[in-house]
C-alpha cells in the first residue's frame, strides 16, 4: 500500500513537472537548490565547529614558531582569540599535537633550557660556560613558572657572582622575576611564597630574601620588608592575623546584642618582633649546707743571720771591706682552714619567639537603636535612639573580657555610640531594573523582528511563488475532473464549445437520443477522451483514486 502511494506521488510529480513551463521549471530547481544549501549550512553550524583547539593561551613569542611548524607540515589551521588559540580539523588534532611536541616547540620558545648543553663546541672558555649555565638555569626557571595556571609568561634574571677562594670575597646571588598574569587573575600569598622558594632552592646560596617578584605593571609582589619599622612580611602577616581575629571576636559578641551590621571594631596590635634568649640563675643562700672542711697548720723554729752593711756597688767591689752578719732566733706558726658549702642554684634558659602582644588599642563604634512608631495618621515612623551609658559600659566590659584586656600592658579601649549612615540603594536598584528591562525588551524585539521578517517573507515571497508554480497544474487538474450536464450546457452557452482532455470539443448536437440515460452519454464521452489522450486520462484517474482513498 505504501509503495503504491509513493508510486502515485512520483507519477503525480512527473505530471506536475511536465505541465510546467521552462521558466517555472528553472525557478523550481533553483529554489530546491537554495533550500538544500541552506539546510546543509544550518546543519553544519548546529553540529559544531569544524575546527578544534590545538593549543590555547599561546604566548606571542611562541605563536610564530608553531605557525611555521604547521605550514611545514601542510596542516590547515586557524588563529583565533586574538592570536592566543590555534585550531585545526578534529581528525588531525592528536597527530599534530604529538608532532609539534616532539619537535620541542611548545614551552621552549623564547627561552633556552638545559638543552643548550646538548651541543658543545671545543674551545669554550670557562666564562662562556658560566654564562651558558646561567642562561640555561634562567630558561628552566621560566618554564617552571610558566606552568602555573595564572601566569601567561615570565622573565627570570639571575645575578650570580663568580666563585672566589674565600667566601667574604664573593657577593650573594640575587634573582629578579617579572610575571605577566592573565587578565582577571591574581597570585595568592602562598603562590608568591612558592615561587620565591622555588627560585631560591634552584640556585646555590640564594636566600629567599634576595628574590624580588614584580608584575607586568611594576608592582612588587614579594615583600621582604615592611617599611621603616623593618618588620618582615611574616611578622606583618602575624600582626594582621591577630588584629583580624580580635576584631571578629568583638563584632561577633556585640552584634548578638545590638544587631548585625550595627557594630564596627578596629584593633591596633603592637607586636614584639624580637627573638629573646635569656639565662637566669637563682641562688638560695638560706638553704646552704657544709660540703667539706679542710685545715692546714705550719710551724717553723730556729735561728738565722741577716747581712749588714751598705748595699750597692761598693759592697761588691773586690778588695773592699765586707760588713758583718748579725744572728738571731725566730719561731713561726701558720694555720689555714677551708670550708666548702653546697648552695642550691636554679638555672633557667628561656627563648621567646617573636609575635607576642606588647600593647593593644581598641576602637569600637556602636550604632543606636531604631524605634518604629506611628504618627497621628497611622503612618509608620522611624526614630533613632542612642545607647545609654550603662549599655556602653556593659559593652566595654564584654570587649575587655573577649580580647584579654590588660591595663598593666598599657592597653586602651574606646567605645562610642554614633549613628551609622545608611546607604540608600533604591536609585541603584531602579537603574539596574531599567537596564535589565531594556535588555529584555531588546531581546524580545530582536526575535520579534526576525519572526515578522520570516512571516513577511513567507506571505510575500514564498506563498506567491508557490501559487505561481502550481497555477497551471491546478487548472489542468480542474479541467480533467468530470462535469455535470448543467455545467457543460453553461460552458456551451458561453464559449460555444466544450473543453476536453484533448482540447476544445465541438458543440454537442441538439439531436441527442432521448432514450439514452445521462450516465450512458457521460460514459461514451469518457471512453472517447481516453482513446484520444491516454496519459491525461491516467493522471485524472490516479487523482480520483487518491482522493477516494484519503
Amino acid at each position: 500500500m505504501f509503495s503504491k502511494y509513493i508510486s502515485l506521488l512520483i507519477a503525480q510529480f512527473k505530471g506536475f513537472y511536465k505541465d510546467l513551463s521552462p521558466t517555472k521549471r528553472m525557478s523550481l530547481i533553483l529554489s530546491m537548490i537554495m533550500i538544500a544549501g541552506t539546510t546543509v549550512v544550518v546543519g553544519i553550524l548546529m553540529s559544531g565547529r569544524s575546527h578544534v583547539a590545538l593549543f590555547t593561551k599561546i604566548p606571542a613569542d611562541q605563536l610564530p614558531i608553531i605557525v611555521n611548524q604547521l605550514r611545514q607540515m601542510n596542516i590547515p589551521y586557524k588563529v583565533e582569540s586574538g592570536g592566543e588559540t590555534i585550531t585545526v580539523p578534529p581528525e588531525l588534532l592528536h597527530s599534530t599535537q604529538m608532532a609539534i611536541m616532539s619537535e620541542s616547540t611548545v614551552g621552549k620558545a623564547g627561552s633556552i633550557g638545559l638543552e643548550l648543553f646538548e651541543k658543545q663546541d671545543f674551545g669554550v672558555t670557562s666564562y662562556a660556560q658560566r654564562i651558558n649555565y646561567q642562561r640555561a638555569l634562567q630558561g628552566e626557571l621560566m618554564r617552571a613558572i610558566n606552568s602555573l595556571e595564572v601566569v601567561r609568561r615570565s622573565k627570570v634574571i639571575l645575578a650570580l657572582p663568580p666563585k672566589k677562594t674565600f667566601l667574604e670575597e664573593g657577593g650573594e646571588p640575587k634573582a629578579s622575576i617579572v610575571l605577566d598574569l592573565y587578565p582577571g587573575k591574581a597570585l595568592s600569598k602562598n603562590q608568591i611564597r612558592g615561587i620565591t622558594n622555588l627560585v631560591s632552592a634552584s640556585v646555590e646560596n640564594l636566600h629567599a630574601e634576595n628574590v624580588t617578584i614584580v608584575n607586568s605593571v611594576g608592582k612588587v609582589l614579594s615583600k621582604q620588608s615592611g617599611g621603616a619599622a623593618g618588620m618582615s612580611s611574616e611578622m606583618a602577616e602575624i600582626k594582621s592575623r591577630i588584629e583580624s581575629e580580635l576584631e571578629n571576636r568583638i563584632e561577633s559578641i556585640i552584634s548578638r546584642v545590638v544587631g548585625t551590621g550595627k557594630v564596627i571594631a578596629k584593633v591596633n596590635a603592637d607586636i614584639d618582633t624580637r627573638v629573646v634568649d635569656s639565662v637566669e640563675e637563682i641562688v638560695d643562700p638560706d638553704r646552704t649546707a657544709v660540703l667539706s672542711t679542710q685545715t692546714s697548720e705550719e710551724k717553723m723554729a730556729g735561728s738565722r743571720t741577716n747581712p749588714v752593711g751598705i748595699p750597692g756597688a761598693r759592697a761588691n767591689v773586690p778588695g773592699a771591706e765586707q760588713g758583718g752578719q748579725v744572728g738571731f732566733n725566730q719561731d713561726t706558726s701558720t694555720a689555714v682552714s677551708t670550708t666548702n658549702y653546697e648552695v642550691p642554684k636554679t638555672v633557667r634558659k628561656t627563648k621567646e619567639a617573636p609575635g607576642g602582644i606588647k600593647r593593644l588599642s581598641i576602637a569600637v563604634l556602636v550604632d543606636g537603636e531604631t524605634v518604629y512608631t506611628s504618627d497621628e495618621n497611622g503612618e509608620p515612623l522611624e526614630e533613632w535612639k542612642s545607647r545609654t551609658e550603662e549599655e556602653l559600659s556593659k559593652y566595654e566590659s564584654l570587649v575587655q573580657n573577649a580580647i584579654g584586656f590588660s591595663p598593666n600592658r598599657g592597653d586602651t579601649i574606646k567605645i562610642e555610640n554614633i549613628r551609622f549612615q545608611e546607604e540608600d540603594f533604591t536609585r541603584s536598584e531602579e537603574i539596574l531594573d531599567n537596564i535589565e528591562m531594556r535588555k529584555l525588551i531588546s531581546y524580545i524585539l530582536r526575535w520579534a523582528v526576525i519572526a515578522l521578517s520570516m512571516a513577511l517573507f513567507f506571505f510575500l515571497v514564498v506563498r506567491p511563488f508557490m501559487h505561481w508554480i502550481t497555477d497551471s497544474f491546478q487548472e489542468s487538474v480542474d479541467d480533467m475532473l468530470p462535469k455535470t450536464i448543467e455545467e457543460l450546457e453553461e460552458l456551451q452557452a458561453v464559449e460555444g464549445s466544450l473543453p476536453g482532455m484533448a482540447g476544445a470539443l465541438p458543440a454537442l448536437n441538439d439531436s441527442v437520443h432521448p432514450d439514452k440515460a445521462e450516465s450512458e452519454l457521460l460514459k461514451e464521452r469518457i471512453m472517447k477522451y481516453i482513446g484520444e489522450d491516454g496519459k491525461k486520462a491516467a493522471s485524472a484517474l490516479g487523482m480520483w483514486l487518491i482522493r477516494k482513498e484519503l
